[in-house]
C-alpha cells in the first residue's frame, strides 16, 4: 500500500523549497557528486581528487 502525501505536507514542502532554493540546489549537487563517485573509474576519482585539492587550496588557504 502506497503512502499518500497530504495536501498540507505538499504545501509545506513547496514553501520550504521556495525559501531554501540555495540549500536545495546544494543538496542536489552533493547527491549527484556522491552518486558519481560510486560509479567513477580509478582515473576519474584520481582526477577528481586532484581537482578537489586545488579547489581546497584556492578557496581555503592556510
Amino acid at each position: 500500500m502506497a503512502m499518500k502525501t497530504t495536501r498540507p505536507q505538499l504545501n509545506a514542502s513547496k514553501r520550504w523549497n521556495e525559501k531554501n532554493k540555495a540549500r536545495k540546489n546544494y543538496l542536489a549537487k552533493r547527491s549527484m557528486a556522491r552518486s558519481y563517485c560510486r560509479v567513477a573509474t580509478k582515473e576519474d576519482l584520481t582526477a577528481l581528487i586532484a581537482f578537489a585539492n586545488t579547489e581546497l587550496a584556492e578557496r581555503f588557504p592556510v
